[in-house]
């Protein structure tokens, strides 16, 4: 990850721009459509952008979406690691790759510390982590 100072704090969203230009190029063509301005052309040019706007929008959503909750899984690990882990174990899981915390979530209190230990020395992936996973702990909360 690369280091964060305030020159390169700020979000730069480009796919949000990239959404709103597609959406800005439909309502061009869609008003000089309405007003038989070359309504052949431009109808099915701003359907077109519409719909790469929607779907521009829809993929950043999800993507922020995913993200969020991933930042709230890794704070709900975070808790749980404190009342489960020792210091070191809560170091270990602190230094663990996202995807690894968020495939921990699944893991019963009882098997946690073990597992924590065993994916940090083993490197093991999110998927292989669930697959080590005996007790499961469901999160029906994911969306």
């Amino acid at each position: 990850m690369a280091t964060q100072t305030y020159e390169t704090h700020r979000h730069n969203p480009k796919p949000t721009g990239i959404g709103f230009l597609f959406l800005v190029a439909a309502a061009i063509a869609l008003t000089l459509a309405w007003f038989d301005v070359g309504r052949t052309v431009l109808l099915p040019v701003g359907v077109a952008a519409l719909m790469a706007s929607n779907l521009t929008l829809l993929a950043i959503s999800r993507v922020y979406t995913t993200n969020l909750q991933d930042r709230i899984i890794k704070l709900e690990m975070s808790v749980r690691g404190a009342r489960l882990l020792s210091p070191a174990q809560q170091a270990t899981l602190e230094g663990l790759a996202r995807p690894q915390i968020v495939a921990l979530r699944f893991a019963s209190d009882a098997e946690l510390p073990a597992l924590v230990e065993r994916a940090d020395r083993d490197r093991l992936s999110a998927d292989q982590i669930k697959r080590a996973i005996t007790s499961w702990r469901p999160d029906l909360d994911r969306t």
